[in-house]
């Protein structure tokens, strides 16, 4: 099957790491085609507290879901939890680049770009920015502002922060099992855009 439409999954929790594989319908649905779990030996509390017995574990785990897909599983997104993770708000301004006043996805990347800029201790690593809300020329509310006129936009955004060495440690486990990683998901966000 086409790799670009094959999605993988890694949950790497305090009592057993998860694997799932997803292949990408038609319909933009995702359709589970593997699974495979194994008992986690290497973490707590959602930290790594060895490396090697998480990587044995993620191993397993994605061997299990290899056999049940028939997928050579090369890179997966990663879950990830823990103390170590919480959120702050910021709002982020940019002038609307185009002449026509129009709004484009590349406004709403610089914007995003300007509300990420905050002041975190070289401890930290940045994980996810979600968006909460855009405002454009003082009319807040506004969910999607692409195709919109306007001179300025605004973004409230929510910002996801975790510690950098808990995400490195868990890089290198999943690292060292042979797996790319993707990105990084925080996984109460992963479960509500499932559900």
């Amino acid at each position: 099957m086409p790799r670009n439409r094959v999605i993988v999954g890694l949950d790497a929790g305090s009592t057993k790491i998860a694997v799932i594989v997803g292949e990408l319908t038609e319909l933009g649905e995702i359709k589970v085609i593997g699974l495979g779990q194994s008992p986690s030996s290497g973490l707590r509390r959602g930290n790594i507290v060895d490396i090697d017995g998480s990587a044995r574990a993620i191993v397993q785990a994605a061997e299990a879901a290899e056999r049940m897909s028939g997928y050579k599983i090369e890179s997966v997104y990663v879950g990830i939890t823990g103390s170590h993770i919480y959120s702050l708000n910021n709002k982020g301004v940019v002038a609307v680049g185009n002449i026509d006043g129009e709004i484009i996805s590349s406004d709403i990347d610089r914007v995003l770009s300007a509300a990420k800029v905050i002041t975190l201790s070289p401890d930290k690593e940045i994980l996810h920015v979600i968006p909460r809300q855009y405002i454009v020329d003082g009319n807040d509310g506004i969910l999607d502002p692409v195709g919109m006129i306007g001179s300025r936009l605004e973004a409230e955004v929510n910002i996801v922060v975790g510690s950098a060495a808990a995400i490195q440690n868990l890089a290198k486990a999943v690292n060292r099992a042979g797996l790319k990683i993707n990105g990084f998901v925080l996984n109460p966000l992963a479960s509500a855009e499932a559900i």
